[in-house]
């Protein structure tokens, strides 16, 4: 709004009055700027691009790429060379590419735990039972991680004792694979399984010294002893003990008074 040094004239006026009426509108899409970001492709071959994942192939995990994205996609490259081409996710989202793994990774690359049931059904009844109730629900593959440390306990100790472990994790309703590898360090496999499912053959029972019998949380009372009070303004009725009524607040009543004559005389 100031005036010009040259032109002597408001710019902003001249813009209105002049520049103004000879604007086009834009005839095509505002251009999309793009995004570019160095990301490191992590042990999982996925980079983190924009708060979403974006995969990558094996060959180049461990080392730095870069991630070009628009509205659309998101580039990667790898010494100036075009390697992965992904459609565009929000915030949270990931995209993942299955040939990016090797075969060894397929099963986790999958999400698919109906192979991890089936690796543990060669290992014994108790260990496919086990593998079932761990990935039941509707999120699986929140849990592959024990499904895999379960399959590696067999391979470690043998599959006599995850079957022994699994049955008296099951037997106790302990659905965590810790449990299980705790079971096996801790020898308690060979101990047996308890005679009833969720409950141990070891438990004694402890005196109750310190329950309170039932008659105290009975809600019966003694209508002898218990009046309730009617004029409540629908609020809970309150119990008074006719023993410990309360006595009136104030001064006594005066015999003098006009009321107290009127009460005498309509006595009489």
């Amino acid at each position: 709004a100031r005036v010009h040094g040259t032109t002597r004239r408001r710019p902003l006026e001249v813009f209105e009055c002049e520049e103004r009426p000879c604007l086009r509108p834009i005839a095509s899409e505002r251009f999309d700027t793009p995004q570019w970001a160095r990301c490191k492709v992590h042990g999982d071959h996925h980079i983190v691009f924009g708060k979403a994942l974006y995969s990558v192939p094996t060959r180049w995990t461990g080392t730095e790429v870069e991630a070009r994205g628009d509205r659309g996609l998101v580039r990667i490259y790898a010494r100036g060379a075009l390697i992965k081409t992904h459609p565009r996710k929000p915030a949270g989202g990931r995209a993942t590419d299955y040939d990016d793994y090797p075969k060894e990774l397929a099963p986790y690359a999958m999400r698919d735990p109906d192979r991890m049931i089936a690796d543990a059904a060669v290992l014994g009844s108790s260990v496919e039972r086990f593998m079932r109730e761990l990935l039941a629900g509707p999120f699986p593959w929140a849990r592959l991680r024990q499904a895999q440390k379960l399959l590696r306990l067999a391979t470690r100790h043998g599959r006599e004792t995850v079957e022994r472990a699994c049955a008296r994790a099951l037997a106790f309703c302990l659905i965590d694979v810790r449990r299980v590898e705790r079971i096996v360090l801790q020898g308690l496999d060979r101990t047996g399984v308890p005679r009833e499912p969720g409950r141990s053959a070891d438990v004694v029972p402890m005196s109750p010294r310190f329950l309170r019998p039932a008659e105290s949380f009975s809600c019966k009372t003694n209508p002898n002893t218990l009046t309730k009070d009617d004029d409540n303004d629908g609020d809970q009725a309150v119990t008074h003990r006719r023993a410990q009524a309360a006595s009136p607040v104030g001064d006594p009543p005066d015999a003098s008074r006009p009321g107290r004559a009127r009460s005498q005389d309509q006595d009489d």
